[in-house]
């Protein structure tokens, strides 16, 4: 059996962590494992992102940026322009966090230094622009309209409804110039951060989300299309928020692939009904409180056991129909359960992990 776990951070513990901690109770059966470290921007993207070994190439910057408070409908996004200006000629792909912006200009402040920098077509500023990782929340945003960054935040300031249509129709213009394309500004992910992902877009870069980047640097498909069980999990799983950024986009990996999830959270008030709804098979509260440290990893891992054992395929266990065949483009399927009277007893190195996303290979 391959069990493949991608869970988000808890209190005292990094994602890859608790992943190695709950995968050695899968691994102590003998199964084969692998660990996607997560993380959300602002919130364990870096760490996670450091303990990824696909990361190791690229760089990551976090830059601080101040709360432009009401002047962000007049501060411009140069900042970035410079930070981004300023990277190696020469050198590889930057990613650069950012869960919030100080500014609402749809990113013209940095298109424009980067054209003063680099020429009207701005072809070097493209080839080193960035990987831009913010939050699920700025990257569905929509720049303009009624559903745009100026709609949403003036109606929610009571800003006055003639300003509110001036600096939506200004942001129309730009996009338009930028793109060519009068609707670009309704477009989901353009209003991130502040309009940054228009620019970012317009140009040739990326703006995505930190469980969505993590899991397509570890190639995470192809090891789920090879998996007959996904663990995720979090600190506090709820019906409002289903977990977070992480489970969510766990669930949209896995769900396509028809490979059942579970989610081991420290806490847990989610009905089984709801669950279901949410494309999760179970959740497995471990009902603990803070943890933090190598003893805490051994505690989540002895509270674990329970769990693996009833989601492993084997005497007393839950099963499921054959793994279904992977797509075209694969060249294997899930292998079937080993039969538990075959099984060979997995030897120490295999259990202590920790694991990186290959099966059951120690980093």
């Amino acid at each position: 059996m391959r069990v493949l776990v991608a869970t988000d951070s808890w209190t005292g513990l990094r994602s890859r962590q608790v992943g190695t901690a709950l995968a050695r109770a899968w691994a102590g059966l003998g199964d084969e494992v692998a660990v996607i470290p997560m993380g959300t921007a602002g919130a364990g993207f870096r760490q996670a992102f450091e303990d990824l070994r696909e990361a190791a190439g690229l760089d990551i910057l976090a830059p601080s940026l101040p709360d432009a408070g009401a002047d962000r409908w007049t501060t411009g996004s140069e900042p970035l322009g410079r930070l981004i200006a300023g990277l190696p000629a020469n050198g590889g792909r930057v990613v650069i966090e950012l869960s919030r912006a100080p500014w609402r200009d749809g990113g013209r402040g940095m298109v424009e230094y980067l054209r003063s920098r680099t020429g009207r077509e701005g072809r070097q500023g493209r080839a080193r622009l960035p990987i831009v990782v913010t939050t699920a929340e700025q990257a569905g945003l929509e720049l303009t309209g009624l559903r745009g960054v100026v709609s949403l935040e003036g109606r929610a300031e009571r800003m006055d409804p003639a300003r509110m249509l001036a600096l939506d129709q200004a942001l129309c213009d730009w996009a338009e110039e930028l793109t060519g394309d009068p609707e670009a500004g309704t477009v989901p992910g353009s209003g991130a951060l502040g309009g940054i992902g228009l620019a970012v877009s317009a140009l040739g870069g990326q703006v995505t989300t930190g469980p969505r980047l993590l899991l397509d640097l570890a190639d995470a498909r192809r090891t789920v299309s090879r998996a007959d069980l996904v663990v995720t999990g979090c600190e506090h799983l709820d019906f409002q928020t289903l977990g977070g950024e992480v489970v969510t986009q766990v669930l949209k990996l896995a769900e396509p692939l028809g490979v059942p999830v579970i989610a081991v959270p420290l806490t847990s008030e989610v009905s089984a009904r709801e669950l279901r709804q949410a494309g999760l098979e179970a959740a497995a509260p471990l009902d603990g409180g803070p943890v933090g440290g190598a003893a805490d990893m051994v505690a989540v891992t002895a509270a674990a056991g329970p769990v693996a054992r009833t989601w492993h395929w084997g005497a007393g266990g839950t099963s499921f129909p054959t793994p279904l065949t992977l797509g075209a483009d694969e060249t294997e399927s899930r292998p079937a359960p080993t039969d538990p009277s075959r099984r060979r007893a997995p030897s120490p190195e295999a259990i202590r992990g920790p694991f990186d996303h290959q099966w059951s290979r120690p980093i």
